[in-house]
């Protein structure tokens, strides 16, 4: 099974303005696709990680320098991290919609 890593929402960041409370637009983007197309779930397995690195469970699989989110991990165990990537496999393996 596929594995997706996204961020959880709601997080703070230290390094720009620690009173803030923030969220990964990009996490958001594919959050939004999961909801429109639930079916993905059926093949896709999402973890949401925190915000804060390192992120054990994508280290794991991916080591220290891939850690980031969003993030798709195939079958095979490569893997897909930038968003516009994710969202084309998506639609070319699901058959769902392109972004207009």
């Amino acid at each position: 099974m596929k594995k997706l890593f996204l961020l959880k929402p709601d997080f703070k960041d230290v390094n720009r303005n620690p009173e803030s409370i923030y969220f990964c637009p990009n996490c958001g983007l594919i959050e939004g696709i999961l909801s429109y197309y639930p079916k993905l779930l059926e093949d896709i397995e999402v973890h949401h990680v925190d915000f804060p690195r390192p992120r054990p469970a994508i280290v794991e699989l991916l080591g220290e320098e891939n850690q980031s989110c969003p993030v798709l991990i195939l079958e095979d165990g490569t893997f897909i991290n930038e968003t516009k990537d994710i969202i084309r496999y998506l639609v070319d393996t699901y058959h769902i919609a392109k972004p207009h």
